[in-house]
Parts: C-alpha cells; sequence; structure tokens
C-alpha cells in the first residue's frame, strides 16, 4: 500500500515544508490586513504593507511601530480502511514587527521582521505502523517495528530592511530585501527495506529524524498607483530566490544492518524560494466603506525537481550519495475578497480567500500535508489617537483529500482546518 522507500518519504517531508508550500504556510500577516482576506495589494496603507506591497509603506507620514501576533490552531486526521488518526491540540506561534520612519518629504526607511512561515504537526500514534504493513505482525522485521514519533516543526524568519519613495501623490513604490532563515524537523518512521538474505529480511530502519535549516536572500518590490481617493491598485513581485539548507538525517537503526554506517549523515538540498506575484485593487464605493480585492499567484512549478545530498564518507562508499526528487507541483492563484466599514474609532472587517494545493496526490503525506482552503476572516480595530489596536480571528478549512493512486507515498484520506487567532498593535510617534 505505501512506498517502502525511507530516503524519498524524507525528501518528499523536506521539500514540501512550510518554508515554501500553502499547505502549512501562513497566508496573512497583520490582523487588519488578514481580517480583509488578505487582500491587501491594493490597499498596503499600514506597517504590514512591508510583506503585502512595500510601495504602501511611502504613506507613513510618522515614525511608526507595529507587532501582530498570531497563534495557529491545526486539526488534523488521516486514516485508511480500519484505522484513523488524529493530531495533537498544539499552539504555534507567528507574527509580524516593524519599524519605519520617514527621512524626508517623499523617502521612507525601515526594518520589517516577520514569520512567513511557522506551523507543524504532532500525531497522536495509535499504531499506524502496524496499519501500514499489515498482514504482516511487527515481529516479522528485524528490529521489530513499534510505535514511533510522527511530529514536524517548521519555521520561517524574514528580516526585510526596506526603502519606499512617494514620487507624486498618486504614485508610490517600494522595496525590501528578503533575509530569509528557515528551519525544518520531522521525527517519523523510516520504514523498511527488504535485504536479499535466505530467506529474505525485512530490516527496520525505525526512528528517523531529520533537522535541517539555512538561509537564503531574495527581494520584495511594489508598486501602487492611487488615481483618487477612492481608488487604489497595488502590484507586488517577490523575486524567486534560492534556500540553502543544511543539517541532519538520522535512521536509529543503521548501525545494526552495517557496524560501519553511523546513525547519522549530514545533509544539503539547495532549493528554489518560488517567485510570487500579486496585483490588487481597493475601492471605497462610500466614505466609510472600503473593498479589495487580489489576484495572488505563485510559481510552485519551480519546486518540481529537487536534490538531496549526503556527505557522511561512510554513507557515500555504501552507495548512499543522495536523492533526486520530482514534486510535479503546479502553479497556484490565490482569489481573494476583503471589506472593511469604519465608523469613529471603530473599523469592522471580513474577509474571504480561496487558496487551491500546489502538491498532487503523490507528495501528500501526513507531517506537511497540503490541502485546498475555503477561508474566512472577521476582524475589528479600534483607534486611540495616534495609535491602533486589531482583533482578527481566521478559519481555514481544508477540502478534504481522498487519495487512492497506487503511485502515492501515502495514500489515505486526509482532512485538515486551522483557526488563528491575531492581535495587533500600532503607533504613531
Amino acid at each position: 500500500m505505501f512506498k517502502r522507500s525511507f530516503v524519498a518519504l524524507a525528501a518528499v517531508l523536506l521539500v514540501a515544508s512550510g518554508l515554501w508550500a500553502n499547505g502549512l504556510n501562513l497566508n496573512g500577516l497583520g490582523a487588519r490586513a488578514t481580517s480583509m482576506g488578505g487582500a491587501f495589494v491594493g490597499l498596503a496603507d499600514d506597517y504590514t504593507a512591508v510583506y503585502w506591497n512595500p510601495a504602501g509603506l511611502a504613506m507613513i507620514q510618522k515614525p511608526t511601530f507595529g507587532l501582530t501576533g498570531e497563534l495557529l490552531v491545526p486539526t488534523s486526521t488521516y486514516g485508511f480502511t480500519g484505522f484513523e488518526m488524529k493530531t495533537e491540540k498544539k499552539l504555534y506561534p507567528a507574527g509580524i514587527l516593524g519599524y519605519f520612519t520617514p527621512i524626508s518629504k517623499n523617502v521612507v526607511i525601515g526594518l520589517g521582521v516577520f514569520t512567513p512561515s511557522g506551523l507543524g504537526a504532532d500525531w497522536v500514534n495509535p499504531g499506524l505502523e502496524e496499519a501500514m504493513i499489515f498482514p504482516l505482525p511487527p515481529a516479522a522485521f528485524t528490529p521489530a517495528v513499534g510505535a514511533y514519533e510522527w511530529k514536524s516543526f517548521i519555521g520561517q524568519i524574514t528580516i526585510a530592511p526596506s526603502v519606499a519613495v512617494k514620487f507624486s501623490e498618486k504614485v508610490f513604490f517600494g522595496a525590501t530585501l528578503n533575509i530569509n532563515y528557515g528551519f525544518f524537523k520531522t521525527d517519523q518512521w523510516g520504514e523498511f527495506q527488504v535485504l536479499p538474505t535466505k530467506p529474505p529480511t525485512l530490516f527496520n530502519f525505525g526512528q528517523a529524524t531529520l533537522d535541517v535549516k539555512g538561509w537564503g536572500v531574495g527581494a520584495t518590490f511594489g508598486l501602487l498607483v492611487k488615481p483618487s481617493d477612492r481608488v487604489s491598485f497595488g502590484l507586488t513581485y517577490r523575486l524567486q530566490s534560492k534556500m540553502k539548507l543544511s543539517g541532519t538525517t538520522t535512521l536509529e537503526n543503521l548501525p545494526l544492518l552495517n557496524p560501519a554506517l553511523p546513525d547519522t549523515t549530514p545533509s544539503k538540498l539547495n532549493a528554489t524560494n518560488p517567485m510570487w506575484l500579486a496585483g490588487g485593487v481597493a475601492v471605497k464605493p462610500l466614505t466609510n466603506l472600503t473593498l479589495t480585492f487580489d489576484l495572488q499567484w505563485t510559481n510552485w512549478k519551480k519546486l518540481d525537481v529537487l536534490d538531496v545530498t549526503f556527505s557522511d564518507p561512510a554513507w557515500l562508499a555504501a552507495g548512499e550519495t543522495g536523492n533526486t526528487l520530482e514534486l510535479l507541483w503546479a502553479d497556484k492563484t490565490q482569489i481573494r475578497f476583503g471589506a472593511e466599514y469604519a465608523k469613529g474609532n471603530l473599523a469592522f472587517r471580513a474577509g474571504y480567500y480561496y487558496d487551491p494545493a500546489p502538491a498532487p496526490d503523490e507528495t501528500m503525506n501526513i507531517l506537511i500535508p497540503s490541502f485546498t482552503y475555503n477561508s474566512f476572516q472577521l476582524g475589528f480595530g479600534y483607534k486611540m489617537g495616534s495609535s491602533c489596536l486589531d482583533l482578527c480571528v481566521e478559519y481555514l478549512a481544508g477540502r478534504k483529500r481522498t487519495i487512492t493512486s497506487e503511485t502515492a507515498s501515502m495514500p489515505g484520506i486526509f482532512t485538515m482546518n486551522i483557526w488563528v487567532p491575531m492581535l495587533s498593535f500600532s503607533h504613531s510617534f
């Protein structure tokens, strides 16, 4: 039922991580922007523009500090005939902060720090391994198969020095340098290998741990055009960038297979963080009402083929030099809508976006799944002089995936839903 190659599965888990994927990736930063469905590229009129459209930073007229804290609460299930498991209830923090100040009448500079990715999965395991090897008993393997940990923890932090220029009252331009630090760790069963002995031996690799981290550099460019006070258009172009991740791969029982092989090898992956292109419009049909609409496109196809390399001399001598993986991802476009109604010091907001999964059935797995989401947001804001307090609650409803393909690494039925409460505070000095 399942593929039996640990190396291939480990590579899937590595490169399908939330460093770039939508499945467990964050789709919104900032309580105000997110509560408007993340349809913020054409509006971009607060400090979170450093993420959505840096051109909007040029509208900042006073030194401004902003901070948003988010908590992601995912719930996921996985099952197939006669078996079902679900994740632990856990909280995963994320957020954005920034400080931006005008240095002249038309130029604003500053620094943003945000987490475009930050989530994971921690499964309550009632015996997935035994279900995977059925009808064989656990004792048929050497060593016997047990219940192993299945969990992941993902994150990316971006440091973004920024500059924005107001060319006129109607045209604004901005850019950021994106210094990205990513980390990714998984624990799982390493699966097994059939050894050509007489009779054949089913060798159990035991617990497997993958732990990599690294840096990448990119840039974002934004344009904002305001032909009138009631209409604005935005365009954001985030360049693709190379991520260089390095760390270790560990197979618990490998020395039992060959005492000359250590259980851990250094591992490296060079991958492309794909290009992101977004366009948006904001319209004020009424003085107190703002409506926004975005299309956001990601060049996921750049992750089609990736190479993972090992460097331990003993692993290399045994022929384990690495693995080439075809992800078969497809480019996808998100559709986003938002609304804000402001009355006095209060603002009420709502939003929606549709986010299709880039990963096909063949690369779906329980540690880093990829879902098509229908996402709904509600929020409100309160102004206190030069300060703003914003709240948002986001619900991502993942579409159930039923995978029966014989070429899939993990066939079965997958579900995912995520709650994301967030709180933002900003102040102009």
